[in-house]
């Protein structure tokens, strides 16, 4: 998968299980952010079962569900120990971002950009937004691939305000298109790579499918 082994990813279910933040982040306030956390509580409006995409526990292999999010116009295959983070269906600005307890957080943002412009103007207008936000485009437009749509990806530095020094964190941030629509996808974790996570989000990324 070009995504996983090419850039090594970019970046946030609600709880069927899964546990509670790292401890490191609860000491630290800086990797995981718990304004408007909503940990452990489950909502059918933000997140539906597809059973399809359901993956039992193997060695190696965490057990994965697969679900239907953003008003069913994404499906993917994730890790059942996922937990919500935060989310929101305010319409055209629809996300969901899941932590793992393996350090890292996975969203989906919906993106306001047409599924028929060119993909010059769509990823214009993802950079000067992440400009925007003080993010440094360290790896520009990588081209991946998942179930049903094309992408690119990027390698973003930012600068995340903390008690003594600003705390750097990475994300691997990807800009996908259907037929239908645009969605970015954004993986945070920490340390400049994703070797550790990348045979666990294969199947994510893999199974994600636009509808």
């Amino acid at each position: 998968m070009a995504l996983v082994t090419g850039v090594a990813l970019a970046i946030p279910s609600f709880g069927c299980g899964g546990s509670s933040p790292p401890p490191i982040a609860q000491v630290t306030g800086t990797f995981y952010n718990f304004d408007d956390m909503m940990l452990g509580k489950p909502n059918k409006a933000l997140e539906e079962p597809y059973p399809p995409l359901d993956l039992k526990e193997k060695p190696g292999s965490p057990e994965y569900i697969g679900v239907s999010i953003l008003g069913g116009s994404v499906y993917f295959s994730r890790p059942k120990n996922w937990q919500i983070r935060r989310a929101s269906l305010t319409n055209q600005r629809r996300f969901i971002e899941y932590v793992s307890p393996n350090e890292y957080i996975f969203a989906v943002y919906e993106r306001y950009d047409r599924s028929g412009d060119p993909w010059r103007d769509v990823l214009a207008r993802y950079e000067e937004d992440a400009k925007k936000e003080g993010a440094e485009l360290v790896g520009l437009h990588v081209p991946v691939a998942t179930w049903n749509a094309q992408g690119r990806a990027y390698i973003v530095k930012r600068k995340v305000k903390a008690q003594k020094e600003p705390f750097v964190n990475f994300s691997r941030e990807v800009v996908l298109r259907s037929g239908r629509r645009v969605n970015l996808i954004e993986i945070v974790h920490q340390g400049e790579s994703l070797k550790p996570i990348g045979d666990e989000l294969l199947r994510v990324m893999e199974t994600f499918t636009l509808n």
